[in-house]
């Protein structure tokens, strides 16, 4: 073949890896259109319950296409736009994270003849972010991709991938501009979901070792302590910068919503429900007098419908169906009614002047938390336990027999390829399971593992895993051809 036609079909072959999940994210988001999800009125209503950026992007799409109060509020063309702008968004994110680990790990941009087997692995790799949609709009109960979702998961998840592709370049090549952009993705997530919070640790992770690692290995023994410092006070100004910028967005925000300069509420009712779960009744003895009989309502009417850990199953899989189910009815059908009514005529110690009241209500559970907690670590512990082992099985695969034995294998597989090919991914290997843990860990301290928080690292999982195939079988090619010659 002609170098022309080399160059024209390599061409096309790139293109291609930006082309095919536009394309397919495009179709979903006409075909399917809006799916509307149990959370998607609080985030059009501006609830101040939520993170400032997914409100306020749908606000500014009803303004832009002057949607009135007439308008379905379920379907119109606004969400219509949203929907589009997150699949397209999807597809940068899937292209932009395989191109650059085909780049990175299958075919180097040099090269003009690439093999059919490079050919093979570089489309497998493309294709799984786009097999994990599917899984959630055919497989999955809920039947619809987060792309087309009105919730924060159809813009945090294509954060995610952004983040860790730039986080991996920068820790390959320390680029300026890789530490720019990752640093604002993790902006726009936390902004969007504090769940994203495992972003910025696993920003700072990466700072630590390029700025700090990595020098140290290089620079002499006297210019060790001007690294540490040098290094640290990096990490440390980019946390606080993200931080406080997240913090001012949210406080401008409330400001421009409700006339409060103050941060988004209610984010200590996740650890509220998990105590809750884990009481007992003589826990009454802990609360705060002046709370005691509204915690006795709350906790009484959990524990007649049994919804409480003392109620649970002793088999995992069957204790930690209970936990999942018990938590909404617990938090949102239970405590969140009852606290709205008692703070409308209460006159608590804990509250201050000028309290909305979502403040008051916050209030009232920081102080059932401080009372409660300190009583039930090792019960915390213990769901703790449960929930953790239910994300690593939800990350790669579904919760029933079958599949948390594959699980194990799987993740059994993915250790022992790590460690073979450490030599030539370990930043990938090391990020991801990083990864893996850090929100599976941080998903499981305050609610259940439910799909929707533990799909981040799905494609990831899977792409690496890949990868890490190729380079174990390419290595054997090289040492057999070696050998044999």
């Amino acid at each position: 073949m002609s170098s022309k036609r080399l160059k024209v079909n390599n061409r096309v072959f790139w293109i291609s890896l930006w082309v095919i999940p536009l394309v397919f994210y495009v179709i979903f988001a006409l075909t399917d259109g809006v799916a509307w999800c149990a959370d998607s009125n609080s985030y059009l209503e501006m609830h101040d319950c939520r993170e400032p950026l997914y409100p306020t992007m749908l606000a500014l799409f009803r303004l832009i296409f002057r949607i009135g109060p007439d308008a379905d509020p379920h379907s119109n063309i606004s969400l219509n736009a949203v929907v589009m702008i997150q699949s397209i968004l999807a597809a940068v994110a899937s292209s932009s994270l395989s191109v650059y680990l085909i780049k990175k790990y299958i075919i180097k941009v040099t090269e003009e003849n690439i093999s059919i087997k490079e050919y093979l692995y570089s489309y497998l790799l493309a294709v799984i972010p786009l097999m994990v949609s599917m899984l959630n709009r055919f497989t999955a109960g809920r039947a619809s991709m987060y792309s087309n979702s009105i919730m924060t998961e159809g813009l945090t998840i294509s954060f995610y991938l952004l983040t860790f592709r730039f986080l991996l370049e920068y820790v390959d090549s320390k680029s300026r501009y890789s530490y720019m952009i990752s640093c604002l993705f993790v902006f726009l997530g936390i902004a969007t979901r504090k769940q994203m919070y495992i972003l910025l640790c696993l920003l700072a992770i990466a700072v630590f070792y390029v700025d700090i690692l990595k020098k140290l290995k290089k620079n002499g023994e006297k210019s060790k302590i001007a690294v540490i410092t040098k290094g640290f006070a990096r990490l440390t100004i980019t946390l606080i910068a993200i931080v406080g910028l997240v913090f001012l967005f949210d406080c401008l925000y409330n400001k421009a919503v409700r006339g409060v300069f103050a941060p988004h509420t209610e984010d200590n009712r996740f650890v509220s429900t998990m105590a809750f779960y884990t009481a007992e009744r003589s826990y009454s003895e802990y609360i705060d007098p002046e709370l005691k009989d509204i915690y006795l309502q709350i906790y009484d009417e959990c524990d007649a419908n049994g919804w409480l850990m003392h109620d649970a199953p002793t088999k995992w899989n069957d204790a930690v169906d209970h936990f999942s189910d018990s938590y909404d009815l617990i938090q949102l059908n239970t405590m969140q009614l009852m606290l709205e009514d008692y703070v409308d005529n209460a006159d608590f110690s804990g509250f201050k002047d000028g309290m909305t009241k979502t403040e008051k209500i916050d209030a009232v559970r920081a102080s059932f938390n401080s009372s409660l907690i300190v009583h039930e670590k090792g019960r915390l512990l213990r769901v703790f336990i449960n929930d953790l082992l239910c994300g690593l099985v939800d990350t790669v695969a579904k919760r029933n027999r079958l599949l948390c034995i594959y699980s194990v294998l799987i993740y059994v597989t993915f250790v022992v390829l790590a460690i073979i090919t450490i030599k030539h991914t370990m930043t990938l290997s090391c990020l991801t399971a990083l990864g893996i843990l850090g929100n599976v860990t941080l998903v499981s301290a305050v609610i259940f593992c439910q799909t929707r928080y533990t799909i981040y690292n799905m494609p990831l999982f899977y792409m690496t895993l890949v990868i890490m195939i190729y380079v174990f079988l390419n290595n054997r090619s090289k040492r057999g051809t070696t050998d044999h010659v």
